[in-house]
């Protein structure tokens, strides 16, 4: 597959972020922390491409996603309308984990959390999304995009660890490896990765 260059924004921190709760497709608000994260990412953004009118704007449709990708337009001057929400960059599904602490789950769901871990990439959270559907549902949107321009993405730590894994060809041990703090701008760039500072 032919993929266009891509610059992956993950979203600013949230509230949930700071309690260390599963957030997946349920939602809290940026903190004043991430609401200057998405400010400053917008600023790295800016020192990579020069001429914005030449590249494509995604956000995951989630109330922190595109929080952040508002925060973007505004600190570019870039039209809001131009952003694109598409659901197949929605964060994974967390199922029965949404909005629960790790620790309350590994109680609660004990039988589902030692599955999980046992086979993070194909178990299905009740509820929920594997890796691997996950990463089926992303194969097929990058499919759509144009390979001759650039894509800013605003999604999740998850949708862009699994995004991360499929442009560079990684195997799922090493995909499930990746990290990405809210702060962090990544460009992918012929099937390898930089930081954009």
């Amino acid at each position: 597959m032919n993929y266009p260059p891509i610059i992956l924004i993950r979203h600013g921190e949230t509230q949930w972020n700071i309690e260390g709760r599963y957030q997946g497709q349920k939602d809290s608000p940026l903190t004043k922390k991430g609401r200057e994260q998405s400010r400053l990412n917008a600023l790295k953004l800016a020192k990579k491409i020069k001429n914005l009118d030449e590249v494509s704007f995604f956000s995951s449709p989630l109330g922190r996603a595109k929080a952040s990708a508002l925060i973007i337009c505004q600190t570019l001057g870039i039209a809001e309308e131009r952003i694109v929400f598409r659901k197949e960059i929605a964060e994974f599904d967390y199922g029965i984990f949404e909005g629960e602490l790790k620790s309350f789950c590994q109680i609660t769901y004990a039988t589902e959390f030692k599955a999980r871990e046992a086979d993070k990439w194909y178990y299905e959270i009740e509820g929920g999304e594997s890796y691997e559907l996950v990463t089926q549902r992303l194969k097929c949107w990058l499919a759509t995009l144009d390979p001759t321009k650039t894509a800013v993405i605003i999604a999740h730590e998850m949708i862009n660890r699994a995004l991360r894994g499929l442009y560079q060809g990684l195997p799922h041990e090493q995909t499930l490896t990746l990290r990405q703090a809210n702060d962090v701008v990544l460009l992918l760039q012929n099937r390898e990765e930089f930081l954009l500072t």
